[in-house]
C-alpha cells in the first residue's frame, strides 16, 4: 500500500509539471464578478490556494463586479482563450439571455465550463426576531402597506428568482433591493434597513453564528447537511422551489480543448482534496469536484428548469 501510494504521489507531481508546462501563462487571473465578501469571492480565494500549489502558476483573485456579475463575465468571454484568464460564476448564467435584454456575451456561445467549484443553498434571512418561517414572512408581507424590501446578490440570480416565484404565488408585496454582491448587504440586513434577504448561505452563514439575522427557509427540496436544523421550502409548501446555486470555473470559448482539460484536471484534484471541503463547509459551501462535461450539464439543466419561470413571472432586464 505504501508504494502504491508513493506512485500516485508522484504520479499526481508529475502531472502538476506538466500541466504547468502546457500553460503559457505568468500568472492565471481568476475573475469574480461579483462583490468582494461574498459566497463567491470567499469559495474563489480558497480555491485560488489549491491551483496556484497544483498548477505552479501565480493565480491572482480578480474583483470585477456589476450588473448581475455581467461586467466581469462579458470581460472574460472576450478575453484571449489562452487558459490565463478565467471566470467563477453560477450556473444561473444559462437564463440570462432570457432574463436580460441586452448582454455583452452569449454564456452558452461564448464561455466554456473548466469545472465545478462547490454548490451553496439559497437561503431566506431576516433580523425580525418575530419571523420565524415563510408562512410568517408572507403574512407579514401582507400586513405592512407599502410591503417588504429584500435583497440578492443581483437582478436575474436564483435568489431573485426564488423570491419572486413566491410573491407570485402568494400574491404577496415584495420589493427587490439588487446588491453588486452578497456581502454589500450585510450591513442593510443586521440594521433592518432590508426586511429580509434571498442569498447563497456562503454570503450570510457567519452572521447567524451569533444571532444577528437568522435563517428561515432553505429554497431546496432536501434540508441541507450544511443548516440541517432549517426547514427546506418543500417542508414549508414549496416543494418544486429549487434555487440552489451551483458554482463553476469557465473560459472563453476560444480555449483550445487540451488547455481546458489541463485546467479541469487540476481544479478537480483542489476541489476533491478533503481538507478544503472542512473549510467550504465554514463558508456554506459543498464542494464538487466535476469536470467540465459534468457542469455543462448541469448549466443546461439549470436553463431548462428557470426559463419558464423568467417567461411566466415576465422578467426582462437591462
Amino acid at each position: 500500500m505504501k508504494f502504491i501510494a508513493t506512485l500516485v504521489s508522484a504520479f499526481i507531481v508529475s502531472t502538476a509539471a506538466g500541466m504547468a508546462a502546457e500553460l503559457k501563462c505568468s500568472r492565471i487571473r481568476l475573475v469574480v464578478p461579483y462583490a468582494a465578501g461574498g459566497a463567491t469571492d470567499a469559495a474563489s480565494r480558497l480555491v485560488q490556494e489549491g491551483l496556484e500549489a497544483t498548477l505552479q502558476i501565480p493565480v491572482i483573485v480578480e474583483t470585477r463586479a456589476g450588473a448581475t456579475g455581467n461586467i466581469g463575465t462579458a470581460y472574460v468571454a472576450q478575453s484571449p482563450g489562452d487558459g490565463c484568464t478565467l471566470v467563477v460564476n453560477g450556473a444561473v448564467i444559462a437564463t440570462f439571455p432570457d432574463s436580460f435584454t441586452k448582454l455583452a456575451y452569449d454564456p452558452l456561445k461564448d464561455l466554456v465550463a473548466v469545472g465545478g467549484l462547490g454548490v451553496t443553498p439559497t437561503v431566506v434571512v431576516t433580523a425580525n426576531k418575530e419571523i420565524n418561517n415563510i408562512k410568517d414572512l408572507i403574512a407579514w408581507s401582507q400586513k405592512k402597506p407599502d410591503g417588504l424590501s429584500y435583497g440578492s446578490a443581483g437582478y436575474g440570480l436564483l435568489q431573485h428568482l426564488a423570491i419572486e416565484e413566491l410573491a407570485d404565488r402568494n400574491k404577496a408585496r415584495l420589493v427587490h433591493v439588487p446588491y453588486r454582491g452578497g456581502g454589500d448587504a450585510n450591513t442593510d440586513l443586521m440594521t433592518g434597513r432590508l426586511d429580509f434577504g434571498s442569498f447563497a448561505a456562503g454570503s450570510v452563514v457567519s452572521l447567524t453564528d451569533d444571532g444577528r439575522v437568522k435563517i428561515i427557509g432553505v429554497a431546496q427540496p432536501k434540508r441541507s447537511d450544511l443548516i440541517p436544523d432549517v426547514p427546506s421550502f418543500a417542508e414549508q409548501g414549496y416543494p418544486d422551489i429549487n434555487a440552489g446555486v451551483y458554482f463553476m470555473i469557465f473560459a472563453p470559448s476560444s480555449t483550445p480543448k487540451e488547455i481546458v482539460d489541463t485546467l479541469s484536471t487540476a481544479l478537480i484534484k483542489v476541489v476533491a482534496d478533503p481538507a478544503l471541503k472542512k473549510r467550504f463547509a465554514s463558508i456554506g459551501f459543498d464542494p464538487t469536484p466535476l469536470s467540465s462535461e459534468a457542469v455543462n450539464e448541469i448549466v443546461q439543466k439549470t436553463g431548462a428548469e428557470w426559463k419558464p419561470v423568467i417567461k411566466r413571472l415576465g422578467i426582462k432586464l437591462d
